[in-house]
């Protein structure tokens, strides 16, 4: 994959993250009449984006440069501690605190399976499978 579209390829998850956020909060928010579980999802999506970007980087280190692999655990190990803590801390408000958690912090990988869905409807529409 040529640099130029991996980086809107990232772009296009990024802002399916963002609305994909933006309407969840709002639904969050009509369902439940809680702000605080609103705050917990945005949190939570706000950490997988940075996780998501921070591992971008570091794997473009490691492949460009090919330096970095121990970047890239203790990366990954601060990025583990720092959702467990994140985790414990709604785990102490309540047990639909924790569910709004875990759905903020699949926010990025329920943006990259929509991106593949609509790769391979682009792919059937243009006659490539």
């Amino acid at each position: 994959m040529e640099k130029k579209s991996s980086a809107q390829l990232i772009k296009r998850i990024l802002r399916t993250t963002l609305i994909t956020s933006l309407l969840l909060i709002i639904l969050i928010y009509l369902f439940t009449n809680k702000t605080i579980y609103s705050i917990i999802f945005l949190f939570a999506t706000i950490i997988s984006i940075a996780g998501f970007l921070i591992m971008i980087k570091v794997i473009d280190r490691i492949l460009n440069k090919g330096k970095g692999q121990v970047l890239f655990f203790l990366t990954g190990f601060l990025k583990m501690s720092v959702i467990a803590a994140t985790f414990f801390l709604a785990s102490r408000i309540s047990e639909s605190a924790v569910l709004f958690y875990i759905l903020g912090i699949s926010m990025v990988v329920v943006s990259i399976m929509i991106e593949g869905v609509f790769q391979l409807f682009r792919s059937f529409s243009n006659g490539r499978t």
